[in-house]
């Protein structure tokens, strides 16, 4: 029996299909193994972390669920433990189940659906559990004591977990970076770094926790003071980095420190590229997204559905629809954001009949929309000036699709009635709404009325935006152009007088050029560009032309 046991030990290391392991599993059975617990064990947590097949390891679970062992009860609750989806739910399931007619479960058990119970946020199950484990003596393991403050620290009760991180038996280096992530997420940078600075040893996982709890709060310069002190990085630690520049809007360093992490021996990852993808297409930098594409098929870099999304998205933003459209038609698999950023990328660049095309194709692959979608779908009605065709999709989306109308909705509908000039329309729909309008409401609104010089309902939308953004200056702005629009100057000057009382100040203009493969930036009287004289020279000349040709150059004063 030992010598077939370890055959089938043999066998599962070289299985890789389901097929094999299916013939496994029957040759079990004529070997008279079926019904073994310690082979079943290792059936099962075979099945369902190695091949992703739980529905199988649990269909084995069930056969012996008479006489099942701890171990193998252990074995299916870890199994939907480390799923990690909607099905992990059958953890808790399992274990109920098992504290009724089953064996008392060991310290592995209890910490396995404490991790269930963690990714659920499963907080009735996950308080009684913790009850019970403390009864039976098992919080005093190190093993318990790490997934009960991991759990905490999911529920967001800092309280309770710094608590447990304070009388554990022995800290360990899970505990502490879990304390360090948990302390960052609720924004206590400080308690972090108390954790981080008290640790007799750190791991990478420490590092990275602490630059991104860093990053994470907008201090880069701290991140980055910690990245340069490391000894050793790894992929996890240049993501950290990279996305604190990218969250911050630092773009450009963030494409140099991709471009310095390329000359090391790390190499980028799905999510490194998902991340600069992010910063090329806030910036953009064409000719650098076309270099970066070329990179992820050089250095054959998985071209995921995150992937391929994220290259869609990037070329969209940097305005190549068509190189967006040609990787998107190119997609072996596609899913709900594969179809939100095409028709986004389609709907903001005024391919709104190819945005619309979208949707029904969506549907024929069976992919459901979400309201991402819809609201991809109003802002491209809304730029073709397809009024109905948009009242139809606003209709449509909570009863056809189950979408709950959200505020983003709404200010995309009030947009659209805006652009067709229909402001009494798109003001009745502010009214009616069941939620609290936010700025990107009233701002369309404002925006619509300062087309079409309807100063009644525009002076209302401007007071609800000075009240919920007063220190928006895009706001006045937008108020003292519609005045200036209908020619009502006591009001422009108003407006002006108001902003210098406030203390508001109007953002001074800014426009990037790429060229090189560089990014250019320039503010509005600017001259800290190196080449800032020539660009003046050249600016001189150009509009001397224009002055030749009769054309009249008005010099604009900001406030």
């Amino acid at each position: 029996m030992l010598e077939v046991f370890e055959n089938t030990l043999k066998c599962l290391e070289r299985c890789t299909m389901m097929r094999s392991l299916q013939q496994i599993h029957a040759q079990v059975f004529l070997n008279g193994l079926g019904h073994e617990n310690y082979v079943a064990v290792k059936l099962v947590s075979f099945c369902s972390r190695t091949l992703g097949n739980i529905s199988y390891a649990r269909m084995i679970f069930d056969s012996l669920i008479i006489s099942a062992n701890v171990f193998l009860w252990t074995a299916m609750i870890t199994s939907y433990s480390n799923y990690q989806t909607e099905a992990t739910r059958e953890a808790i399931l399992i274990y109920k189940m098992m504290h009724q007619r089953g064996p008392h479960p060991n310290h592995f058990t209890l910490s396995s659906v404490l991790k269930a119970c963690s990714f659920l946020k499963a907080i009735r199950e996950g308080n009684q559990i913790h009850a019970y484990l403390t009864k039976l003596g098992f919080n005093s393991s190190i093993y318990v004591q790490t997934t009960l403050l991991d759990m905490y620290a999911n529920f967001d009760w800092i309280q309770e977990a710094r608590k447990l991180l304070h009388n554990m038996s022995a800290r360990n280096i899970v505990s502490c970076n879990t304390m360090i992530a948990c302390y960052a997420k609720v924004g206590d940078i400080q308690a972090s770094r108390e954790v981080f600075d008290n640790m007799s040893h750190r791991d990478l996982i420490s590092w990275n926790a602490m630059i991104s709890g860093y990053a994470g709060q907008g201090n880069t310069l701290a991140a980055r003071e910690l990245f340069d002190q490391m000894q050793e990085r790894g992929v996890n630690s240049w993501n950290a980095l990279l996305a604190g520049y990218s969250h911050k809007g630092e773009w450009y360093e963030a494409i140099e420190l991709f471009r310095a992490m390329c000359l090391g021996p790390i190499k980028p990852n799905h999510v490194t590229m998902a991340i600069l993808m992010s910063a090329c297409g806030q910036l953009g930098a064409l000719k650098i997204s076309r270099h970066i594409h070329g990179f992820l098929t050089k250095n054959r870099i998985d071209m995921n559905c995150y992937v391929s999304n994220s290259l869609v998205d990037m070329y969209a933003k940097c305005g190549s629809v068509d190189e967006a459209y040609r990787v998107f038609s190119e997609m072996p698999v596609k899913d709900v954001v594969s179809y939100n950023v095409m028709i986004a990328g389609f709907a903001n660049h005024g391919h709104s009949e190819d945005a619309l095309k979208l949707f029904p194709k969506m549907l024929e692959e069976g992919i459901q929309p979400d309201a991402v979608t819809f609201l991809g779908i109003l802002t491209a009605c809304g730029h073709a000036g397809l009024v109905n065709v948009g009242c139809q999709f606003f209709d449509c989306m909570s009863k056809d699709y189950r979408v709950e109308r959200s505020v983003d909705h709404h200010a995309c509908m009030v947009d659209l009635y805006g652009r067709a000039g229909l402001i009494e329309e798109a003001y009745d729909l502010v009214k009616t709404m069941m939620v609290e309008p936010h700025a990107g409401v009233w701002g369309a609104l404002l925006n619509a009325c300062r087309t079409y010089c309807h100063t009644k309902v525009g002076e209302i939308a401007a007071r609800e935006l000075f009240r919920i953004e007063p220190r928006n200056p895009g706001n006045y702005v937008l108020l003292s152009n519609m005045y200036a629009r209908a020619r009502l100057w006591d009001g422009v000057t108003e407006v002006r007088c108001l902003m210098r009382r406030k203390g508001v100040s109007k953002t001074a203009g800014c426009s990037r050029i790429e060229v090189n493969d560089a990014v250019h930036e320039f503010l509005m009287g600017d001259a800290t560009h190196p080449q800032h004289e020539d660009i003046y020279a050249v600016l001189r000349h150009l509009s001397l032309l224009l002055v030749q040709e009769g054309v009249i150059i008005f010099k604009v004063q900001g406030d």
